[in-house]
């Protein structure tokens, strides 16, 4: 690749890696942009107030409990509350998910000015709409630096493997798979989990070849970072990290600079699991295990995902032929297992206890195959850039570098996974909790008056809106019966969507109605109203009076009551295929929810009209929020 700048001749690579990580940095920025947190992402940012107000992430915010997990730990002796929550210990601390990515979160927002909110009465919306954007970017920063971080690492990560094709290959799959800008950008440990796991690969790979003290001490205390950010992918590194072991007592005293590591992270990470209560806690958790059905639940994963297993299966297989019978292969073919057939094991090694490990040891309120991937995906990435290096091994290193980059982006455009060409998957909507606010800030409340929320959206208003509002599943029947003061129930309905525009104008021009942009927004209200009192009425609620319509909607109400049979019937078939939703009766998206957080502890029983705050309903004003798919039940004494 000719240049006439001697410059760019010597800074090419420094120049492409740059320009690829600044692309993918801005990707993550614009995602973060466009979304609202959803609750996972609430919770993180509750547990860093938590820090922000004393200075360790705690169980309890805004004077209530906190609560983001399948409900299995009966609480014996409380009035109000029938369970307490797995995710904390004993001593009070959260211990479900590593402290460093809180404390990152609890740093940031510290620095744009968010202070955590304390209870007062008569409670109030502390928190505007236009204060929205702002709590939404401050706990996301974070995870856009460790991503910028994460992409640097692995370049370099992926030149000391293979070269600079390996180094641009790896770099382009980390900067533009739609995962991982996904994982880059929200208030959770997914994109330190990814730096955290390249940063300790890279540490192994330097103490496989220095063999240093350095080198070792250095990787005890990647591992110790590991784990405070995501203790099962430390698990399952150090566990790989045994593949190395041929190659390590090869240095000089290996053993004793092995224990100097051991003894590194085992005093950066001990005292923590001793102190925090975090075994006690662990081991009270139902593993996912236990709810598989056959050893096809084993095998779904990968199953789901045909190509890259034909992929993965047809590298290893030509690597374990090219070992067994060399006589079939070129002899260019030759160097290429001579020199990488190890990396290659040991990758593979990887990739299989990850695999593994999380099928067994994974809590069954985690078994969600996002976070399998999300530990598989640095191994994944090193032996497709690997394989890329090999098949472009020949090449002048600088055409070599930038055929890896169009061949990694093609083969995630082939897959549908170029994040260029995609959009977040994160669900949080801004509209949704801004009509919220608005509809909260309208209704002066009383002293004694308790919020209620649909499990873990829960979480997000009390985020968003500054008031204690707590998930209806952990409370008592009994403490909701006897309850004499007023009581708000906040309401998600996910499965009711929010007509389209389109449909509402296409139904007026066939009748040969003019409808203005505002009349069209306050037409799709009217339906999505009409819907939701419908399903309601069914639930045996007594909702108001229906709305009414003109004829020329009678089309878009029909088209909106089939696409929610579809969804429900589309959503049945998907929450089957989950293990933890199996055993749950249901046939609304909201009972299934319901029935994950009461999974192992009768569903049926508590869900549908079971619900413990259903007979409460039944004398409720109700608030229609169209916008947000959501109903407020304001409930009096």
């Amino acid at each position: 690749m000719p240049m006439a700048d001697p410059f760019l001749r010597r800074h090419f690579a420094s120049l492409l890696a740059g320009a690829i990580i600044l692309a993918g940095v801005t990707l993550r920025v614009d995602w973060m942009n466009r979304t609202g947190l959803w609750c996972d992402e609430a919770e993180s940012g509750i547990n860093a107030l938590t820090i922000l107000d004393r200075g360790l992430p705690l169980n309890e915010y805004l004077g209530i409990p906190i609560y983001e997990n399948t409900l299995t730990e009966p609480w014996d002796g409380n009035p109000e509350y029938e369970f307490r929550d797995s995710s904390y210990s004993p001593q009070g601390l959260a211990v479900y998910h590593g402290w460093l990515p809180l404390y990152a979160i609890a740093a940031s927002q510290a620095l744009f000015g968010l202070r955590p909110d304390h209870p007062s009465e008569p409670p109030a919306v502390r928190h505007s709409a236009d204060e929205i954007a702002l709590r939404t970017v401050a706990p996301r920063i974070p995870a856009i630096v460790c991503a910028a971080l994460c992409m640097l690492i692995i370049y370099s990560l992926g030149c000391e493997l293979g070269g600079a094709a390996a180094g641009f290959a790896a770099l382009t799959l980390m900067a533009f798979n739609a995962k991982t800008v996904d994982f880059g950008y929200q208030a959770r440990y997914y994109s330190m989990t990814l730096l955290m796991t390249a940063f300790a690969a890279w540490c192994l790979l330097r103490m496989v070849r220095r063999g240093r003290w350095r080198d070792f001490l250095l990787l005890g205390f990647a591992e110790a970072l590991l784990f405070h950010t995501h203790q099962l992918s430390a698990m399952i590194f150090a566990l790989a990290a045994i593949v190395t072991v041929p190659a390590v007592i090869r240095h000089r005293q290996w053993f004793y600079k092995s224990l100097g590591a051991g003894a590194v992270c085992a005093g950066l990470v001990a005292p923590w699991i001793l102190l925090s209560g975090f075994l006690s806690t662990a081991s009270h958790v139902p593993k996912a295990n236990k709810l598989f059905d056959s050893f096809s639940d084993w095998l779904a994963y990968t199953l789901n995902r045909p190509d890259q297993l034909a992929l993965l299966a047809g590298v290893a297989l030509i690597l374990i032929l090219g070992r067994l019978r060399p006589a079939w292969f070129p002899a260019r073919f030759h160097s290429v297992v001579r020199e990488h057939g190890k990396i290659y094991l040991a990758l593979f090694a990887w990739l299989a206890i990850g695999y593994a490990t999380f099928h067994i040891v994974v809590p069954a309120a985690s078994f969600f195959y996002e976070r399998l991937s999300l530990i598989l995906w640095t191994p994944y990435v090193l032996v497709l850039a690997m394989l890329t290096s090999d098949l472009l091994r020949g090449i002048p290193p600088r055409r070599a570098a930038v055929l890896a980059v169009v061949v990694m982006a093609g083969f995630l455009a082939a897959r549908g996974r170029l994040a260029l060409l995609e959009n977040p998957s994160v669900s949080g909507s801004r509209p949704g909790i801004s009509a919220v606010i608005e509809a909260l800030q309208k209704n002066p409340f009383v002293d004694g008056t308790r919020f209620y929320a649909s499990p873990n959206d829960h979480l997000t208003l009390t985020y968003y809106t500054g008031l204690p509002v707590q998930s209806v599943a952990p409370v008592r029947k009994s403490f909701f019966a006897s309850f004499q003061k007023p009581m708000v129930f906040i309401e998600s309905e996910m499965e009711w969507m929010f007509p389209d525009e389109s449909d509402i104008r296409f139904a007026a021009a066939a009748a040969g109605v003019p409808v203005t942009p505002e009349q069209a927004q306050e037409l799709r209200a009217l339906v999505w109203t009409k819907i939701a009192m419908e399903e309601l009425a069914k639930d045996g609620l007594p909702t108001p009076p229906a709305p009414a319509l003109p004829d020329f909607l009678d089309p878009v109400v029909g088209k909106m009551r089939m696409q929610l049979m579809e969804f429900r019937v589309k959503f049945m078939e998907e929450a089957k295929r989950s293990p933890i939703f199996r055993g749950v009766s249901a046939t609304r998206m909201k009972d299934f929810w319901l029935g994950f957080f009461y999974r192992f502890a009768n569903p049926d029983g508590r869900i549908g009209k079971n619900l413990n705050i259903f007979p409460r309903l039944q004398n409720s004003t109700m608030e229609f929020l169209p916008s947000a798919n959501v109903v407020i039940y304001h409930i009096d004494p």
